[in-house]
């Protein structure tokens, strides 16, 4: 008989050990808030193959487009708080997202468990442009406004917040015309549908250097010592800095155990000699925080960028 009830207590024990067992081998999503071919998209399929090595098990990118971004960050604040699914996330526009939207998040739903890469914005045209220069781009404004068009994710987005961070300066006017996500934004100004658009570095500069696009400025200060030949808004009289940044997000109930394997595996990444190699070659500036410089950075971006909306609001009227 004891014999008998051992092995009747093994095997009711034995679905639950396979449940767990199983558990521990699905993959992981990372979700990206915006359409394939952009540079959050390219960003988070570089760094995924590093996540498997380090957190050890398959991470699968999985594109969650819409609304700028809110469409996943709703999916992933409502998600299972299990370490199989976490975010790529990219600021500003997590924050400007809240603004003149219905989202079922605030900052303050999501555990942040390490920045990876923060890069400027360049302002491009097509290759066939007759801009040659942000003076030029602007100049064609301020003659016809409201009939240069430029591309970009979502009314409200970052990248639409930096340009009329540019019309507010320069005191003139475009038309932002708005798309799924960058990679579609680039695809109209090559293809001569807009006049031009702004993305971040890693997905504008490789292309400038092989024609594809011309690049007329970095929203930076300063030029960039990869890119030397780039001039800056800065230096056509206007000093505007804007970019991306981005980092890793889990839903915020995450156990602390779980958080602090996703935060090693963001260290090690960004550690990596081949993936920094890797991050040379694509043009994707790095830089490294951790769990608890991040969440401090959130607060802060949530913080500016919220100031920056109460005062001005970022609508085209």
């Amino acid at each position: 008989m004891p014999k008998r009830r051992s092995l009747l207590a093994a095997s009711l024990a034995l679905p639950a050990l396979v449940s767990r067992a199983h558990a521990q081998d699905r993959p992981a999503q990372l979700m990206v808030g915006f359409t394939p071919g952009g540079n959050i998209d390219l960003a988070a399929r570089m760094a995924a193959p590093f996540f498997e090595k380090y957190l050890g098990h398959q991470v699968i990118v999985v594109n969650k487009p819409g609304a700028g971004g809110m469409i996943m960050l709703n999916e992933l604040a409502a998600a299972a708080p299990d370490g199989r699914t976490a975010a790529l996330v990219s600021f500003p526009a997590l924050v400007t997202a809240l603004y003149d939207n219905t989202p079922r998040y605030t900052v303050d739903s999501f555990a942040y468990v390490g920045l990876l890469t923060d890069e400027p914005y360049t302002i491009f045209v097509g290759p066939n442009s007759p801009y040659r220069s942000l003076a030029d781009l602007v100049a064609a404004a301020r003659a016809q406004p409201e009939t240069i068009t430029m591309a970009g994710a979502g009314v409200g987005s970052a990248p639409h917040l930096a340009l009329m961070q540019l019309e507010r300066a320069a005191g003139v006017r475009f038309t932002w015309v708005p798309t799924p996500g960058a990679g579609q934004a680039m695809q109209l100004v090559q293809g001569g549908h807009v006049a031009g658009s702004i993305s971040t570095v890693s997905l504008t500069v490789r292309a400038h250097i092989q024609g594809t696009l011309r690049v007329l400025a970095l929203m930076s200060e300063s030029r960039w010592d990869r890119a030397p030949n780039l001039p800056t808004t800065a230096e056509s009289g206007w000093k505007l800095e804007a970019g991306s940044a981005r980092g890793f997000a889990l839903p915020a109930a995450t156990p602390a155990p779980i958080l602090q394997r996703w935060e090693e595996a963001v260290r090690r990444t960004a550690q990596d000699p081949e993936f920094k190699a890797m991050t040379d070659r694509d043009y994707l500036i790095l830089r490294y925080m951790d769990r608890a410089t991040m969440a401090a950075f959130v607060q802060r971006e949530n913080a500016a960028y919220g100031a920056i909306w109460r005062s001005t609001p970022w609508k085209q009227s």
